[in-house]
Protein backbone atom coordinates (compact mmCIF):
# COMPACT_ATOMS: atom_id res chain seq x y z
CA UNK A 1 0.00 0.00 0.00
CA UNK A 2 2.16 3.46 -1.71
CA UNK A 3 2.97 5.89 1.65
CA UNK A 4 0.41 8.86 1.36
CA UNK A 5 2.27 12.09 2.43
CA UNK A 6 0.57 14.03 4.77
CA UNK A 7 -0.01 18.43 3.12
CA UNK A 8 2.29 19.61 6.39
CA UNK A 9 4.99 17.08 5.80
CA UNK A 10 5.31 18.57 2.20
CA UNK A 11 5.24 22.11 2.93
CA UNK A 12 8.20 21.52 5.74
CA UNK A 13 10.10 20.06 3.34
CA UNK A 14 10.00 23.31 0.96
CA UNK A 15 10.80 25.26 4.17
CA UNK A 16 13.55 23.33 4.33
CA UNK A 17 15.05 24.22 1.27
CA UNK A 18 18.61 26.43 1.52
CA UNK A 19 19.97 28.84 -1.59
CA UNK A 20 20.91 27.67 -5.00
CA UNK A 21 23.93 27.65 -6.31
CA UNK A 22 22.80 30.70 -9.06
CA UNK A 23 21.03 32.51 -6.30
CA UNK A 24 23.95 32.86 -4.49
CA UNK A 25 26.45 33.93 -7.15
CA UNK A 26 23.89 36.42 -7.74
CA UNK A 27 23.87 37.68 -3.74
CA UNK A 28 27.49 37.99 -4.65
CA UNK A 29 27.83 40.15 -7.46
CA UNK A 30 24.98 42.37 -6.35
CA UNK A 31 26.94 43.06 -2.57
CA UNK A 32 30.61 42.97 -5.07
CA UNK A 33 28.86 45.86 -6.98
CA UNK A 34 27.75 47.85 -3.84
CA UNK A 35 30.52 47.69 -2.10
CA UNK A 36 32.42 48.89 -5.24
CA UNK A 37 30.44 51.67 -5.74
CA UNK A 38 30.41 52.47 -1.45
CA UNK A 39 34.49 52.39 -1.96
CA UNK A 40 34.72 54.45 -5.11
CA UNK A 41 32.63 57.14 -2.80
CA UNK A 42 34.44 57.62 -0.23
CA UNK A 43 37.94 57.37 -1.73
CA UNK A 44 36.16 59.89 -4.46
CA UNK A 45 35.11 62.12 -1.11
CA UNK A 46 38.14 61.60 0.69
CA UNK A 47 40.23 62.80 -2.36
CA UNK A 48 38.21 65.34 -3.00
CA UNK A 49 39.12 66.11 1.08
CA UNK A 50 42.58 66.26 0.54
CA UNK A 51 42.47 68.79 -2.73
CA UNK A 52 41.08 70.94 -0.79
CA UNK A 53 43.06 70.75 2.23
CA UNK A 54 46.20 71.29 0.00
CA UNK A 55 44.62 73.83 -1.71
CA UNK A 56 44.01 75.86 1.88
CA UNK A 57 47.45 75.30 2.55
CA UNK A 58 48.78 76.55 -0.59
CA UNK A 59 47.14 80.07 -0.40
CA UNK A 60 47.25 79.99 3.26
CA UNK A 61 50.85 80.07 2.49
CA UNK A 62 50.77 82.32 0.20
CA UNK A 63 48.79 84.78 2.10
CA UNK A 64 50.78 84.63 5.22
CA UNK A 65 54.06 85.50 3.24
CA UNK A 66 52.09 88.51 1.55
CA UNK A 67 50.46 89.79 4.44
CA UNK A 68 53.87 89.45 6.61
CA UNK A 69 56.16 91.58 3.90
CA UNK A 70 53.45 94.15 3.18
CA UNK A 71 53.18 94.72 7.47
CA UNK A 72 56.61 94.97 7.29
CA UNK A 73 57.48 96.80 4.43
CA UNK A 74 55.17 99.61 5.05
CA UNK A 75 57.68 100.14 8.10
CA UNK A 76 60.60 100.13 6.54
CA UNK A 77 63.44 103.23 6.25
CA UNK A 78 62.75 104.62 3.16
CA UNK A 79 65.09 104.21 0.67
CA UNK A 80 66.42 100.60 2.85
CA UNK A 81 65.33 98.51 0.48
CA UNK A 82 67.53 96.72 -1.73
CA UNK A 83 67.46 92.83 -3.72
CA UNK A 84 70.19 90.99 -4.77
CA UNK A 85 70.56 87.78 -7.29
CA UNK A 86 72.72 85.01 -6.46
CA UNK A 87 73.63 81.03 -6.59
CA UNK A 88 73.90 81.76 -10.69
CA UNK A 89 70.67 83.78 -11.23
CA UNK A 90 68.66 80.86 -8.99
CA UNK A 91 68.62 82.66 -5.98
CA UNK A 92 67.23 85.90 -4.26
CA UNK A 93 67.16 88.21 -1.42
CA UNK A 94 64.95 91.23 -0.55
CA UNK A 95 66.43 93.57 2.26
CA UNK A 96 65.48 96.21 4.04
CA UNK A 97 66.10 98.25 7.40
CA UNK A 98 62.82 98.59 9.87
CA UNK A 99 61.77 101.54 11.72
CA UNK A 100 62.24 101.41 15.48
CA UNK A 101 61.01 104.97 15.89
CA UNK A 102 60.58 108.15 14.32
CA UNK A 103 60.68 112.08 15.16
CA UNK A 104 61.42 115.65 13.97
CA UNK A 105 64.44 116.95 15.46
CA UNK A 106 64.61 120.80 16.33
CA UNK A 107 68.52 120.59 15.79
CA UNK A 108 71.30 118.69 14.25
CA UNK A 109 75.16 119.41 13.53
CA UNK A 110 75.35 120.27 9.61
CA UNK A 111 78.36 121.93 8.29
CA UNK A 112 79.30 124.88 8.56
CA UNK A 113 77.89 124.51 12.38
CA UNK A 114 80.23 122.54 14.88
CA UNK A 115 80.43 119.02 14.79
CA UNK A 116 78.47 117.71 18.02
CA UNK A 117 76.92 114.53 19.55
CA UNK A 118 73.78 115.63 20.72
CA UNK A 119 70.93 116.02 18.26
CA UNK A 120 67.73 118.16 20.08
CA UNK A 121 64.43 116.27 19.30
CA UNK A 122 60.85 116.35 20.14
CA UNK A 123 59.43 113.95 22.49
CA UNK A 124 58.89 110.89 20.73
CA UNK A 125 57.87 107.22 21.04
CA UNK A 126 58.36 103.50 20.20
CA UNK A 127 56.53 102.14 17.50
CA UNK A 128 53.69 100.47 20.25
CA UNK A 129 53.35 104.05 21.03
CA UNK A 130 55.50 103.90 24.41
CA UNK A 131 58.17 106.41 25.12
CA UNK A 132 60.94 105.48 23.07
CA UNK A 133 63.45 103.56 25.53
CA UNK A 134 66.33 100.92 24.64
CA UNK A 135 65.35 97.24 24.66
CA UNK A 136 67.04 94.12 25.15
CA UNK A 137 67.68 93.94 21.88
CA UNK A 138 69.04 97.02 20.82
CA UNK A 139 71.09 98.20 24.06
CA UNK A 140 74.29 96.57 25.54
CA UNK A 141 74.40 98.19 28.64
CA UNK A 142 72.37 100.12 31.38
CA UNK A 143 71.29 103.27 29.64
CA UNK A 144 73.73 102.80 26.67
CA UNK A 145 71.74 101.83 23.10
CA UNK A 146 73.31 99.91 20.48
CA UNK A 147 71.60 101.29 17.45
CA UNK A 148 72.26 103.59 14.42
CA UNK A 149 70.03 107.12 14.25
CA UNK A 150 69.92 108.49 10.13
CA UNK A 151 68.81 112.11 8.82
CA UNK A 152 67.34 112.15 5.29
CA UNK A 153 68.27 108.69 3.68
CA UNK A 154 68.32 108.86 -0.20
CA UNK A 155 70.32 105.85 -1.33
CA UNK A 156 71.33 102.58 0.15
CA UNK A 157 75.09 103.92 0.88
CA UNK A 158 73.65 106.40 3.25
CA UNK A 159 72.75 103.39 5.55
CA UNK A 160 74.75 100.92 4.70
CA UNK A 161 78.07 102.77 4.65
CA UNK A 162 79.74 104.54 6.84
CA UNK A 163 78.67 104.32 10.60
CA UNK A 164 81.67 105.41 12.29
CA UNK A 165 82.53 107.93 10.09
CA UNK A 166 82.53 111.79 11.31
CA UNK A 167 80.51 113.18 8.22
CA UNK A 168 77.34 111.36 6.87
CA UNK A 169 74.11 110.50 6.99
CA UNK A 170 73.71 107.30 9.88
CA UNK A 171 75.09 107.25 13.19
CA UNK A 172 75.79 105.03 16.19
CA UNK A 173 73.98 106.32 19.15
CA UNK A 174 74.41 105.42 22.60
CA UNK A 175 71.90 107.06 24.61
CA UNK A 176 68.13 108.65 24.14
CA UNK A 177 66.32 111.08 26.62
CA UNK A 178 63.08 113.05 26.52
CA UNK A 179 64.39 115.81 23.95
CA UNK A 180 68.08 114.43 23.05
CA UNK A 181 70.17 112.08 21.42
CA UNK A 182 73.39 111.35 22.43
CA UNK A 183 75.88 110.26 19.29
CA UNK A 184 78.95 107.97 19.74
CA UNK A 185 80.75 110.87 18.44
CA UNK A 186 80.45 114.26 17.60
CA UNK A 187 79.82 114.38 14.01
CA UNK A 188 78.55 116.12 10.86
CA UNK A 189 75.48 115.06 9.62
CA UNK A 190 75.72 115.80 5.31
CA UNK A 191 72.58 117.79 5.49
CA UNK A 192 69.14 118.80 6.66
CA UNK A 193 65.66 116.83 5.84
CA UNK A 194 63.53 119.03 4.28
CA UNK A 195 60.97 117.81 7.04
CA UNK A 196 63.24 117.80 9.78
CA UNK A 197 62.68 114.28 10.14
CA UNK A 198 64.79 111.79 12.08
CA UNK A 199 64.69 107.89 12.14
CA UNK A 200 66.16 105.38 14.57
CA UNK A 201 66.86 101.85 13.26
CA UNK A 202 68.63 98.65 14.81
CA UNK A 203 68.23 95.61 12.20
CA UNK A 204 68.05 94.42 9.23
CA UNK A 205 65.23 91.95 7.54
CA UNK A 206 66.09 89.21 4.58
CA UNK A 207 63.61 87.60 2.82
CA UNK A 208 65.69 84.84 1.01
CA UNK A 209 63.91 82.96 -2.05
CA UNK A 210 66.14 79.85 -2.53
CA UNK A 211 66.04 75.97 -2.87
CA UNK A 212 61.99 76.36 -3.78
CA UNK A 213 61.46 78.33 -0.25
CA UNK A 214 61.35 81.31 0.85
CA UNK A 215 63.27 82.07 4.51
CA UNK A 216 63.15 85.22 6.65
CA UNK A 217 66.25 86.29 8.76
CA UNK A 218 66.76 89.40 11.22
CA UNK A 219 70.11 90.53 12.21
CA UNK A 220 71.85 93.83 13.21
CA UNK A 221 72.43 95.78 10.03
CA UNK A 222 75.82 95.58 8.53
CA UNK A 223 78.05 98.11 6.77
CA UNK A 224 78.96 97.42 2.93
CA UNK A 225 77.08 95.52 -0.02
CA UNK A 226 74.15 93.14 0.69
CA UNK A 227 75.43 89.65 1.77
CA UNK A 228 73.11 86.82 0.64
CA UNK A 229 72.31 84.43 2.05
CA UNK A 230 72.52 86.91 5.45
CA UNK A 231 76.11 86.62 7.47
CA UNK A 232 73.93 85.28 10.31
CA UNK A 233 71.43 82.70 11.18
CA UNK A 234 69.93 84.23 13.80
CA UNK A 235 66.02 83.84 13.84
CA UNK A 236 65.73 81.87 10.38
CA UNK A 237 62.21 81.09 9.83
CA UNK A 238 61.13 78.50 6.29
CA UNK A 239 57.76 80.29 5.59
CA UNK A 240 56.47 78.60 2.38
CA UNK A 241 57.23 77.25 -1.13
CA UNK A 242 57.66 78.29 -4.41
CA UNK A 243 57.95 76.89 -8.14
CA UNK A 244 60.56 76.21 -10.48
CA UNK A 245 62.94 79.04 -9.16
CA UNK A 246 60.87 81.91 -10.02
CA UNK A 247 62.02 84.65 -8.26
CA UNK A 248 59.20 86.43 -6.54
CA UNK A 249 60.91 89.65 -5.93
CA UNK A 250 60.88 93.16 -7.79
CA UNK A 251 61.80 96.27 -6.62
CA UNK A 252 60.77 99.73 -8.32
CA UNK A 253 62.47 102.56 -6.85
CA UNK A 254 60.64 105.83 -5.54
CA UNK A 255 60.31 108.46 -8.57
CA UNK A 256 59.35 112.43 -8.01
CA UNK A 257 55.93 111.19 -9.32
CA UNK A 258 55.68 107.80 -7.12
CA UNK A 259 56.34 105.79 -4.52
CA UNK A 260 58.56 102.84 -4.49
CA UNK A 261 56.84 99.63 -5.42
CA UNK A 262 58.13 96.50 -4.28
CA UNK A 263 56.20 93.30 -7.09
CA UNK A 264 55.79 90.10 -5.40
CA UNK A 265 55.28 87.30 -7.89
CA UNK A 266 54.69 84.10 -5.83
CA UNK A 267 53.80 80.82 -7.54
CA UNK A 268 53.32 77.33 -5.79
CA UNK A 269 52.48 73.83 -7.14
CA UNK A 270 51.16 70.78 -5.54
CA UNK A 271 49.84 67.52 -6.83
CA UNK A 272 50.33 68.97 -10.37
CA UNK A 273 48.65 72.71 -10.01
CA UNK A 274 50.33 74.97 -9.66
CA UNK A 275 48.68 78.77 -7.93
CA UNK A 276 49.78 82.02 -8.93
CA UNK A 277 49.76 85.25 -6.58
CA UNK A 278 51.05 88.92 -7.69
CA UNK A 279 51.11 91.36 -5.31
CA UNK A 280 52.41 95.00 -5.02
CA UNK A 281 53.42 96.83 -2.09
CA UNK A 282 53.95 100.67 -2.30
CA UNK A 283 56.26 101.86 -0.13
CA UNK A 284 56.81 105.52 1.90
CA UNK A 285 58.88 107.41 0.34
CA UNK A 286 59.51 110.19 2.72
CA UNK A 287 62.97 110.57 4.05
Amino acid sequence: MPLIKSKSYVLAQKNNKGFTLLEMILVIIILGIMGAGISGFITLSTQTYLNATNRDELVGNARFVIERLNRELRNALPNSIRIKDYNGGQSQCLQFTPIAASTVYSDIPVAPEVASETLTVIPFNNAIGNSYQCDDNDSDSENHCDGLVTVYPLTNDDIYQGHNDITGKTFLFEKVAATDITLENAVHFNEDSPTQRLYLINNQVSYCATSGFIYRYEEPITIGDQVTPPASNNAMVKMAGYLNNNLPFNYQPATLKRNAVVQIHLAFAKNDESYVFNHEIHINNVP
